[in-house]
């Protein structure tokens, strides 16, 4: 099983987005704005599994004008145009990511304590998929799995943010 990792986004994935974006825009009658701009590149510069609030922080270090309101259209006109993809993760707030450039598919393992979110990939998995689909008389065009689970760690999971070192007092 490979796990995926979020590596930072090149120059060339950037002016990408960027074009993919401004063409969209453009098909749809609408002008790149300020803001947009700003909006795509705090998306770009965050890790993947973020929410509208932490795009909004982010987007208002380049642009404090920037409300919530106009992040969350924004958001709708990225994830229209294929950039961006909403993921709901069980927690109140939509999460967004940004979609895989060769469309390279992951699934998603989410901690029941402290939400976090791994990415991975396994052919053998994505194998069974396929071959339950077509035992069921389905060919598989396209799936998501997200599966909750409990760290095996308990309260001293490396990934909680909450956890606390413990440490001995002399």
């Amino acid at each position: 099983m490979t796990e995926l990792t979020p590596h930072k986004r090149t120059v060339v994935e950037k002016s990408r987005a960027h074009a993919a974006f401004d063409a969209y825009l453009l098909q749809l009658g609408l002008r790149q704005t300020k803001q947009r701009r700003a909006i795509l590149d705090a998306v770009l510069v965050l890790g993947p599994h973020v929410d509208a609030e932490t795009i909004t922080a982010q987007a208002r270090k380049i642009d404090t004008s920037i409300g919530l309101a106009t992040v969350y259209r924004t958001l709708q006109l990225m994830t229209d145009a294929g950039l961006l993809v909403e993921r709901q993760f069980g927690k109140e707030r939509t999460q967004f990511e940004f979609a895989d450039e060769e469309n390279e598919h992951h699934d998603h393992l989410i901690c029941n304590r402290c939400g976090a979110i791994v990415e991975f990939y396994d052919a053998s998995l994505e194998a069974l998929q396929d071959r339950i689909a077509g035992q069921l008389g389905f060919r598989l065009t396209r799936h998501r799995m997200e599966m909750f689970a409990d760290c095996l760690k308990g309260e001293n999971c490396e990934r909680n943010p909450k956890a606390k070192k413990k440490t001995r007092s002399p």
